[in-house]
This record gives C-alpha cells, sequence and structure tokens, in this order.
C-alpha cells in the first residue's frame, strides 16, 4: 500500500453489505483495499467523505435520452457523426454528472438512425466502459404489443433484414427486444447470440406454455409493460421471471411505468441477481416538466411520464437512475445494497462489463460516486 490515496468517513455500499467506519485504498484506477472499521489506516493522502454514501457508478442499461437528446436525432454522414460524437459526449457529461457513468443508448429501429448512432459511436470516442453498445428495441416485435414503438419501426423477420440490421449497427448493437411468437423466433434468437447480441423479450403477446424460448442466455424487456399479461389462466411473458430464475429481468421503477404493488411483487419474487432496475428514459429526463419533439411528433413530459401529445399513450420516463434507486427504496423496503446492485453489478454482468465494474470490491475500477444526501445530488466522482 505505498502509493495511492485513502478514502475514509464515507459510508460505502458493498455488493452485500454496507461498511461503515471502514475505508478504501485506491491506486491507479483501482480499488486495491477495503479495510474494515477499527483496521490500522496506511500513510496515505486522505479523501474524507464526512458520512456520505459512497456506491459505485450508476448504470442506465436502457436509455433514449436525457438532456435534451434523443440518441435517435444524432444525423448521419460525416459531419453528422462528427455532430453527433459531440452530442454523446454531453450525454455522457449530463449523466456523469448525476451519478451515471455507463449508458446504453437505446433507440427503436429505422436504418437511418440506426447507422448514424453506430457512426457517432466510433467518432466519439468513449471508453467502452462508458458507452459498451446500442440496445435495440425491436424491429422483430409484435405490433400488437408495440407500446409507444411507431408500426413503421417494427417489420417481419427474415435472415436478410437481420443481418442488414446487424450490419448498419456496426458491430455495437449488444442488447435487442424481440417477440417469441413471432414466426422464425429460434432462427432469430440463435442468430442473434451468435453475433454477440444479448435476446431480450418483449413488446409480445407471448404465452410462456405454448411459445419457445431461447435456449441462449436472454433477458426481459422491461417486465410488465407492453406484454402479455401475468394471468392464473394464461401465462403471459409477464409471468416468466416469477416461475423460470434464467433471464435478466428488466423492471422501470420510475413510479408511473409500473404501478406500486407490482413492484413490491417483483421485489419479493424475482432472483436479486438477476434484477436490472431501468428508467426507459427519454429526450426530457433530467429537465423541466414541459413539451419536446420525438421523431417530429410533440411529446409532453409531466408527472404522468412523457407522452405523446396527440394519443396519450406513455412513450418514456423523465427520470433517471438516481430517481428509480431511490423511488425502489422507497417502495418495496428493499435492503440497499440489493437495490443498488440493480442498478451496478447486475447491468454491468448483462453488458460483459462485471470484470471491472458494478461493485466495489478489490480489483474493480475505483469509478466512484459520492452523494449528496439519500442519493438525491453528485458530490464528486473519483476516478
Amino acid at each position: 500500500m505505498g502509493d495511492g490515496r485513502l478514502l475514509t468517513g464515507g459510508t460505502f455500499v458493498l455488493p452485500d453489505r454496507v461498511l461503515e467506519g471502514g475505508a478504501l485504498v485506491v491506486s491507479k484506477g483501482k480499488i486495491t483495499a477495503i479495510l474494515e472499521a477499527g483496521e490500522d489506516l496506511p500513510a496515505l493522502p486522505k479523501d474524507e467523505l464526512g458520512g456520505a454514501w459512497v456506491t459505485p457508478g450508476l448504470v442506465e442499461l436502457h436509455i433514449h435520452g436525457a438532456g435534451g437528446l434523443g440518441f435517435d436525432e444524432l444525423g448521419d454522414g460525416k459531419a453528422g457523426a462528427e455532430t453527433g460524437a459531440a452530442a454523446l459526449r454531453k450525454a455522457a457529461s449530463f449523466l456523469r454528472a448525476r451519478g451515471v457513468t455507463t449508458f446504453v443508448p437505446t433507440l427503436v429501429y429505422r436504418e437511418r438512425e440506426l447507422s448514424a448512432l453506430a457512426q457517432a459511436i466510433d467518432a466519439a470516442g468513449l471508453p467502452r466502459p462508458v458507452l459498451p453498445g446500442i440496445y435495440l428495441e425491436g424491429p422483430f416485435i409484435n405490433p400488437t404489443r408495440r407500446g409507444g414503438i411507431p408500426i413503421d419501426a417494427i417489420q417481419a423477420y427474415d435472415r436478410g433484414a437481420l443481418y442488414r440490421v446487424l450490419s448498419l449497427g456496426k458491430n455495437k448493437i449488444l442488447l435487442m427486444t424481440i417477440a417469441p411468437e413471432m414466426p422464425g423466433f429460434g432462427e432469430l434468437a440463435a442468430a442473434l447470440a451468435s453475433h454477440g447480441v444479448l435476446p431480450c423479450l418483449g413488446h409480445s403477446d407471448a404465452s410462456i406454455e405454448r411459445d419457445p424460448l431461447p435456449a441462449e442466455p436472454f433477458s426481459i424487456t422491461h417486465l410488465f409493460n407492453a406484454m402479455s399479461p401475468f394471468s392464473h389462466k394464461e401465462a403471459g411473458l409477464a409471468m416468466l421471471p416469477f416461475v423460470d430464475r434464467r433471464p435478466f429481468v428488466e423492471l422501470n421503477a420510475d413510479g408511473v411505468h409500473v404501478g406500486a404493488s407490482a413492484l413490491r411483487a417483483a421485489a419479493r419474487a424475482i432472483d436479486p441477481q438477476r434484477l436490472i432496475l431501468i428508467s426507459d428514459a427519454v429526450v426530457a429526463a433530467g429537465l423541466p416538466y414541459g413539451e419536446y419533439s420525438y421523431y417530429g411528433m410533440k411529446i409532453v413530459s409531466g408527472a404522468d411520464g412523457v407522452r405523446y401529445a396527440d394519443s396519450n399513450i406513455l412513450m418514456g420516463s423523465n427520470r433517471l437512475a438516481p430517481e428509480v434507486l431511490r423511488n425502489w427504496l422507497a417502495i418495496t423496503g428493499t435492503p440497499l445494497p440489493a437495490a443498488l446492485r440493480a442498478l451496478t453489478l447486475n447491468p454491468a454482468r448483462a453488458l460483459g462489463l462485471a470484470e471491472s465494474r458494478g461493485a466495489i470490491a478489490v480489483g474493480m475500477d475505483a469509478e466512484l460516486v459520492v452523494w449528496e444526501g439519500d442519493f438525491e445530488a453528485v458530490r464528486k466522482i473519483i476516478s
């Protein structure tokens, strides 16, 4: 412990417990030691944290935009890629200031928008742990459960269509929402897995007793929303994580997309090692309530989420990961380490980043958030 610095006086949230009165040693961007309360402290430069909560950086696994930027609005071509790169760097800074150090730009499928996002990611030069890739909702989903996805962003599966999507994504697509009841699902799921894309079941009217499930690892896109429901007679997709502990399970805990009773049921029944809390945030997230634009359509951000102005259909959230965390804790009473894991280590595992991100543990990246109050604002980020 001859170099580095000592973080002391914080309340550190580890994956399985809260450490009070202890300390961390960080060196060259890594956590090199975790010291329990009462242990002798090494003679190192010291950061005194004044009792503040200290956590890993939060992960936004499913986010369509924030701070006035929608990830579907990055332009195309060389000039567009440069402009899009600047927009992504700005989004990364906006989210980092709110404790989010990893985010996965999410969009529905349109050729121009997917191509532009892939080009912008290349041009932005953000490290992979900050921006690991793209989450694509569709296009191979069930139009009867499209929710806020425009109908022109949906198509039937065929092999050529899939490879067109993957080509436009330039090997950046990490997750893709697909519907298991649609024709060609088995071939589609296997093809995604072979290309390193995690199949995510959603926007679906599936029966889990009749329709196929992937043999490969998979996830569930925003549980309860835009899918066949939990039922005592017809087991819809929403029932799957209550009877099958294999998939990762996204759950939107913004307080609008899913009601309190359903959140409590999920907290009690879903494997805490697989649960991923998401915001499904859109362009208006982190900004005052009001009117915004999405694909040229007017949307309205308010206390009841972000909705299309003409239909009042809910199309996304105006809340971000810290608000999701606070809401989840308040509604479910989940112990803090488990709640935080659903916004850090669990999504890091789904993204293939868990060897370096998502936990306060020896050997992990020292990408740590020091909070004001109970996760209400960021005091500083230590990296």
